[in-house]
This record gives C-alpha cells, structure tokens and sequence, in this order.
C-alpha cells in the first residue's frame, strides 16, 4: 500500500507542476507582468545584414528600446503592384520596435498623443531617422537614432498606413560610404583620359614650337614678349652680381678685420683696466717700493 500511495503522490505532484507552468506560460504571454510599451515602425531599402530581433535601439548612446520584428512589407501591408505583379516597394524592409512607456515618460514628461506627434513630427522635420549600426567590438547591429541633413536623407515614400508611429530610416554608415564611393568612380569613368592626354601633348607641342620661333605667330607675341623680358631681367641680375663681386668680397673682409680688433681690444682691457683711462700703467707707488 505504502509503494501505490507514493506513486499517486508523484504522479499528482508531476500534474500539478505541468499545469501551473501552462498557466505561467499563458498568463505571461498575455503580458499581465511585463511593462507597457509603445511602439514604432520603420523602413529600409538597404540591406539589414547584422540585425536581429532583441537588437537594442540607441539614442545618443542610451538605450530607449529594442528591436520586436524584421519582415518584407509585402508580408505585412497589401502594397499597389503593376501589371506583372511588381511593387516599386517589394524591396522594403519593415523593423518594428518598442520602447518602455515609463521610461519614456520619465524621459519626455506626460503627454498627449497629440502633443507626442506634433513633437515626432518636429523633430522629423529637424532631420531625426533611425539608422543601421554596427558594435565595434561586437560587431552586434543595432539601430540609432540621429540627427541627419534632412534634405540629403528625405524619408522613403509609402502609399499604406502604418500600424504604428513611422520613424524614417536613413542608410548606415558603411552604405552612406560605398554609395560615395560608387558615385567617384562613377565620375572617373565619366572622364576621357585619353582625350585629355591628347590636349595635354598639344599644348607642350605648342609652347615648345613657340619658345623656338615665337615671331611664328601673331597671337603669341604677347607670350614670346614675356620670355624676352624675363630672360633681359636674369642676364641684368648676373651682370651686377658679377660686377660687385670684388666688392661683396672686400666688404667681408673688413669685417673679419674689425672683428678681430674688437677681440684684441677686449682681451687688453681685460689685462690692463687702467689703460682706458691712463693710456699707460699707473706708477708704482712708494709704499709698494
């Protein structure tokens, strides 16, 4: 009897146990003892290699949210679609995020729902978008929120309703760089680099012909006059160097005689103070004899 009543037990206990975690489950996926959260919604048209859902979603570097679900718009919103069934939006990338409502309010005070979307507006306006960033350390991706130029970053045009309040995106760094460098060597390539090579040869075929014969052409005398006259200049430059150089010569040596009886002098006043004023050693005195 004592064998059958233990199993009972542990078999009652093992029952129970399973129900109450099945309620636990369920009253915790009702979210009866998580926080209340608002959320928000955005769109990329670049890829989002790196990002997962928990991602955390920054703010100057402070943490206001994390990051609930990444999915194709076309899964979510019933997008316009031509003829053949294409949507210029099937490209779009939907990242819903969430933010803890006491923290935000503890952050921005108590306001209406009017008043919050007047303030997101505004701050849109000023050039606030959510961009794609990357840990260095980590490497984890996560999403910041920033200030950008408005105009170079304009938001993405949608034709559906978000579910939720629409934050604009703005392409991430390394994207914003590989674009920059796309549209360089874009312009490189735009450039005929023979054809310049080729005027670059004629013009010193040019000039060369014109420093030897510059009387060939009437419209460079001007040029050939400047060649003249900087060339008269140079010659007129020798000449007094070379005239003066006797000169240049005797005025150093002077000074190196100069020089030398300064050092003379100064070594005699050392020796004999008195001859500044004497001319000639005092006379012993007679005490001294």
């Amino acid at each position: 009897m004592s064998e059958k009543a233990n199993y009972f037990k542990i078999g009652s206990f093992f029952i129970v146990s399973v129900i109450l975690f099945v309620i636990a489950v369920i009253i915790w996926g009702a979210g009866f003892f998580t926080s209340d959260k608002h959320y928000f919604e955005t769109y990329f048209d670049t890829p989002v290699t790196g990002l997962t859902v928990g991602a955390p979603v920054e703010s100057m570097g402070v943490k206001i949210g994390q990051v609930e679900s990444i999915e194709f718009v076309s899964a979510v919103y019933d997008l316009s679609r031509d003829s053949t069934g294409v949507s210029e939006y099937d490209r779009y990338i939907r990242v819903v995020c969430s933010a803890d409502s006491k923290e935000t309010k503890e952050r921005i005070g108590t306001l209406t729902e009017k008043q919050k979307d007047e303030r997101l507006d505004k701050f849109i306006k000023q050039g606030l978008r959510l961009r794609l960033a990357s840990n260095i350390l980590t490497g984890q991706a996560y999403l910041e929120g920033t200030f950008v130029d408005p105009k170079r970053f304009p938001t993405l045009k949608i034709d559906w309703k978000p579910h939720y309040k629409y934050l604009p995106s703005a392409p991430g760094t390394f994207e914003t760089m590989k674009d920059s460098v796309d549209k360089i060597l874009i312009k490189l390539e735009e450039i005929d680099i023979k054809d310049m090579a080729d005027n670059a040869n004629k013009l010193l075929i040019e000039i060369r012909s014109l420093i030897k014969n510059p009387d060939s052409d009437a419209e460079n005398v001007n040029f050939a006059q400047v060649l003249a006259n900087l060339n008269a200049i140079l010659e007129k430059v020798d000449r007094l160097t070379a005239d003066k150089s006797d000169d240049f010569d005797k005025l150093l040596r002077n000074a190196r005689l100069i020089s030398d009886d300064i050092k003379e002098l100064t070594q005699d006043l050392k020796e004999h103070p008195s001859e500044m004023i004497f001319s000639q050693p005092p006379k012993k005195s007679e005490v001294v004899k």
